[in-house]
C-alpha cells in the first residue's frame, strides 16, 4: 500500500491552520456548552493555557466568544481588566459581554449591548494568578518587563488553538492599570510577530494610567474637586485649603497651560508630587508604607498638614490627602455614604458586583462548565500582584514614547476615554497628559474636546448643512463630548464612574461600534 499520498494529506493540514478542522481539533476541550443559571450564550470556549517558558503551574485562563453577528466576523476585540490583578470577568459580567447578573443575585440574563454583536471578544485573566489564572510560589512576575513577555508568549499559543483569529483585525480594549498593559504589549506584538504578523487595528484606554503618574493624580485633584464640589460635600474652608496648595505646588499654572490649544510647548510637570509610582494609597494600605502616619484629615489645619507634611506622601500630597479626606467624612457620616473613589455618586445601596461573581464563580458547577475545576474560592482581584507590580521599579508611562510610536510609525489609532464621575484616574488629569503628549508631528489636541456625542451615536458625522447625525433627532440625550485628532480620539462620558461600561452599557456599545470597529453594519 502506498501511504505517501495519506503522508502528504496530513501534511497539508497541518500546514494550513486557518481550516476548521485544525481549529475543532484542537479547541473541542475548551468548548463551554452551558452555564448554570444562565441564558444561552453564543458559541464560547474557556479554560487554561499555559504560559510557554514559565514552570508548571503558571497558566492563564481565557473566555473567548464568537461573534454573533457575520457582518463583523473580521473583528477580534481582546478585552483586559486592570488592578493590577483583576480579572477579565469583570467587564465580561459587568456589562461588555453576554451575560450580566440580575439585580442584586447570582442569576444571569443576556447583556442586549454585549460587545459579542460586534466581533470575536476574548477576555483574558492576566498576568498569573489572576482571576481563574493560576501561578508558581513565590509569585513569579515581579516587573512589566515579565508581564509583558508573558502574554506574548501566551497568545502566541492561544493562536495555535484558535488559529482562525490571528488574521482578525484585532482591537485590544480594556482599562484603568490596562492603560499600562496595552500599550506595552501593543508595542511587543507588533515587534515579535514577523513571521505571522498581527493586524492590530487600534487600542481603547479608559480611564487608563498611561501618563505620567502625578499629572494624571496630584496636579488634577484639586481642579477636579472644584468640578464635583456638590457631589462630594465639600466645606468651603476645605475646598480654599486645596486651591492654596494648587497654587503652592504650581498645579494651577499647569492645569492653565493645559487648557491652551493648540499647546504652546511642552507642559512641565513640577517636582515629583507625592513620590508617584502609580501608588493608589487606600487607608487598608496604611501598614504598606508608614503606620504612624496620620489618614484621617478632618480640619483644615489636618489636611494642610497631609498635604506638605505627611510622613508617608511626600511633598505636595493632594491626591492622596483628597482621598483621605473624603474617606475620613463619609466614615464620619459628613460625607458621601459609602463612599467610592471609583464612582462619586456610589452610595450604600450600590450593589457590590464583585461579591457577586465570588458567590457565582467559586460554585462547582460553575468551575466545570468552564474547564477550571476546583478552582476552589474566586477572587475578582489578586491583592498580592496588585502590591508586587505596584511597588517594582517605575514603569515608563506609555504617553512618553510608546503611544506616539504606536500612532506615528505604525498606525494603530489609540481611542481614549473617561468617566466624568471617576476620582481614582479623573479625566482633568487625563485631558492634561493628552496635551502634554506628541503624535503625528504636532502636540495635544489642536482644539478643545467639545463636540457632543449621543447614546446611540459616538462619532455623529458632519453633514453638509452643518447639522450632525445625532443633533438630527431633538430627543437624542447627548452622553459626553469627545475629540478625534490624527490618530487619537478622547471621549468624557457624562454619568459615569472608573468603568464606563458599567454604568453605560449601551453607550460603550454604540462607542466599540462607531469608534473602536468604525463602521457601523447591519
Amino acid at each position: 500500500m502506498n501511504i505517501a499520498p495519506l503522508l502528504f494529506f496530513i501534511q497539508l493540514l497541518w500546514s494550513i491552520p486557518n481550516l476548521p478542522i485544525f481549529k475543532t481539533a484542537n479547541a473541542s476541550r475548551f468548548e463551554v456548552r452551558s452555564l448554570p443559571d444562565s441564558p444561552a450564550l453564543p458559541a464560547n470556549w474557556a479554560g487554561r493555557l499555559p504560559v510557554p517558558g514559565r514552570k508548571d503551574g503558571n497558566e492563564v485562563f481565557f473566555w473567548l466568544f464568537e461573534a454573533e453577528n457575520k457582518a463583523y466576523d473580521d473583528t477580534f476585540i481582546i478585552w483586559f481588566n486592570g488592578g493590577p490583578g483583576c480579572s477579565s470577568i469583570v467587564g465580561l459580567t459587568g456589562g461588555n459581554g453576554p451575560i450580566s447578573f440580575v439585580g442584586n443575585s447570582i442569576v444571569l440574563e443576556r447583556n442586549p449591548y454585549s460587545w459579542t454583536q460586534l466581533g470575536h471578544v476574548l477576555y483574558v485573566d492576566q498576568p498569573v494568578g489572576t482571576g481563574f489564572s493560576t501561578a508558581s510560589v513565590p509569585y513569579p512576575v515581579t516587573n512589566n518587563e515579565m508581564v509583558t513577555a508573558d502574554f506574548v508568549d501566551w497568545l502566541n499559543g492561544f493562536f495555535t488553538y484558535f488559529p482562525h483569529l490571528q488574521s482578525k483585525k484585532i482591537h485590544l480594549m480594556g482599562e484603568s492599570y490596562a492603560g499600562i498593559y496595552i500599550p506595552y504589549f501593543t508595542a511587543a506584538l507588533m515587534e515579535s510577530n514577523t513571521t505571522h504578523p498581527l493586524d492590530i487595528r487600534s487600542m481603547s484606554l479608559g480611564d487608563g494610567s498611561w501618563g505620567n503618574a502625578a499629572a494624571m493624580s496630584s496636579v488634577a485633584m484639586g481642579a477636579y474637586m472644584r468640578s464635583q464640589t456638590t457631589a462630594l460635600k465639600l466645606p468651603k474652608d476645605i475646598l480654599a485649603a486645596f486651591d492654596a496648595a494648587d497654587q503652592t505646588c504650581g498645579f494651577d499654572y499647569v492645569l492653565a497651560e493645559a487648557q491652551v490649544y493648540p499647546p504652546q510647548g511642552k507642559i512641565h510637570i513640577p517636582g515629583n508630587p507625592e513620590n508617584f509610582n502609580y501608588r493608589r494609597r487606600r487607608r487598608d494600605m496604611t501598614d504598606v508604607l508608614n503606620a504612624s502616619c496620620s489618614i484621617s484629615p478632618r480640619t483644615v489645619a489636618e489636611v494642610n498638614e497631609s498635604i506638605f507634611n505627611s510622613t508617608c506622601y511626600g511633598p505636595c500630597a493632594t491626591y492622596s490627602t483628597a482621598m483621605d479626606y473624603v474617606d475620613t467624612a463619609s466614615a464620619a457620616g459628613t460625607g458621601i455614604p459609602c463612599f467610592d473613589v471609583y464612582d462619586i455618586h456610589h452610595d450604600c445601596s450600590t450593589v457590590n458586583s464583585l461579591a457577586l461573581m465570588a458567590e457565582y464563580f467559586s460554585r462547582a458547577d460553575v468551575q466545570d462548565a468552564l474547564h477550571v475545576s476546583g478552582s476552589g474560592t474566586y477572587s475578582a482581584c489578586n491583592s498580592t500582584i496588585l502590591g508586587t507590580l505596584l511597588g517594582a521599579p517605575s514603569v515608563v508611562p506609555p504617553a512618553y514614547s510608546i503611544l506616539p510610536a504606536l500612532v506615528t510609525e505604525y498606525n494603530v489609532s489609540l481611542h481614549i476615554y473617561n468617566g466624568e464621575w471617576d476620582m481614582l484616574l479623573n479625566h482633568i488629569g487625563t485631558e492634561l497628559s493628552i496635551q502634554n503628549m506628541t503624535w503625528r508631528g504636532a502636540q495635544g489636541f489642536l482644539t478643545k474636546p467639545q463636540q457632543l456625542f449621543y447614546v446611540d451615536d459616538a462619532k455623529p458625522v458632519q453633514s453638509v448643512d452643518g447639522s450632525r447625525s445625532g443633533g438630527r433627532n431633538a430627543r437624542a440625550k447627548v452622553a459626553g463630548h469627545w475629540a478625534e485628532e490624527r490618530g487619537v480620539s478622547y471621549h468624557l462620558f457624562r454619568e459615569a464612574g472608573h468603568s464606563v461600561f458599567a454604568n453605560k452599557p449601551r453607550e460603550m456599545f454604540a462607542y466599540v461600534r462607531d469608534v473602536v470597529v468604525g463602521t457601523k453594519r447591519v
